[in-house]
């Protein structure tokens, strides 16, 4: 085993350390925000879920965040280094001002980024680099469509004939934090797919599949101890700030953007568990009233997305310059 092959295991679990305690919120926050678990319990419940999905649902999006967007050949050990050090650096950075951005927007952008200065413009796969940012921009639209839907028909069909009886909106919602408990852990599933993939898909190509699963297998590890070390700063920002929540509003966005992260990982586009689950939040406090909306917090996230794919591209192009002017 080579030096740079064991520098890229360690940054692989760095970037899988720092994606996931950015993405535990997509699955959590909600739960958390609407009392329906208390912040331990959340992130214990989170972590398994999210390694349960990594090692059995990543596969497909770690072959497109692998090789799908700059070819085979062109994606060395060295070139796995620079991506997950860049996009880990950002996202480290996000962190710490508990902004929760898009972790797979990091890595893909940093994916270009090396890609542009080592395998030149024309070799990239434009066409499969423009499947992906079109998902990240239909994905939180979907998401905000469905939470909205979502919780408009629970709100007509059922929250609104029981407005008046105390008793019965205690009972519901308390039914509902088992609902929101269970629709939080499906969730998790979707995100751990796509944060293993994020984390470990283009050190994954370069190995082959033999020692990939054991990088998979680190780099869920890591996913864990991720959550469980640092997933509380992000994931009060989402369940929250945004919005106020309860169960039945909690339950709403998040069986949304559940099942949005679960079917774009199926097809191995790596969305944003972050910007679905944001636009589902949205979308239920929308059903609400947008007074109920907090567009101060909205504006923060959505600046920070943007700025996201730039930066990791810079990040990514400068230090593969650095790197090889060094060694």
């Amino acid at each position: 085993m080579n030096w740079i092959l064991i520098i890229g295991i360690i940054t692989a679990m760095y970037m899988a350390f720092n994606i996931a305690a950015n993405d535990i919120g997509n699955s959590m926050g909600t739960a958390v925000g609407s009392g329906a678990l208390t912040m331990r319990k959340a992130l214990m419940l989170g972590a398994l879920f999210e390694f349960l999905g990594a090692l059995f649902l990543g596969s497909t999006v770690i072959k497109t965040v692998g090789s799908g967007i700059v070819p085979i050949e062109f994606m060395t050990g060295l070139g796995a280094f620079i991506i997950t050090v860049s996009a880990g650096i950002w996202i480290t950075i996000t962190i710490l001002k508990k902004i929760p951005i898009s972790g797979s927007d990091a890595i893909v952008s940093s994916v270009i980024g090396y890609g542009l200065v080592y395998a030149g413009f024309n070799h990239l796969q434009w066409t499969t680099i423009g499947y992906i940012m079109a998902s990240w921009v239909v994905s939180p639209l979907i998401g905000l469509a469905s939470g909205y839907l979502a919780y408009y028909v629970l709100k007509r069909g059922y929250l609104n004939k029981i407005e008046n009886n105390i008793g019965a909106k205690d009972r519901s919602e308390k039914l509902f934090s088992y609902f929101q408990i269970g629709s939080s852990s499906f969730a998790a599933l979707g995100v751990g797919a796509i944060d293993i993939a994020a984390a470990t898909g283009v050190l994954y190509v370069t190995v082959g599949p033999t020692l990939g699963f054991s990088i998979k297998f680190l780099g869920a590890i890591a996913l864990v101890l991720g959550i469980l070390i640092a997933g509380n700063r992000i994931t009060g920002t989402i369940g929250r700030r945004i919005t106020e929540l309860v169960p039945t509003r909690g339950f709403s966005a998040q069986i949304s953007a559940g099942s949005i992260t679960i079917l774009f990982a199926s097809i191995g586009l790596p969305i944003s568990p972050t910007q679905t689950l944001v636009g589902s939040v949205i979308g239920v406090g929308m059903a609400r009233g947008t007074a109920t909306v907090k567009l101060d917090v909205i504006k923060h996230i959505a600046t920070t997305w943007i700025i996201t794919i730039p930066a990791c591209i810079a990040i990514s192009g400068s230090l593969y310059y650095i790197i090889t002017a060094l060694i």
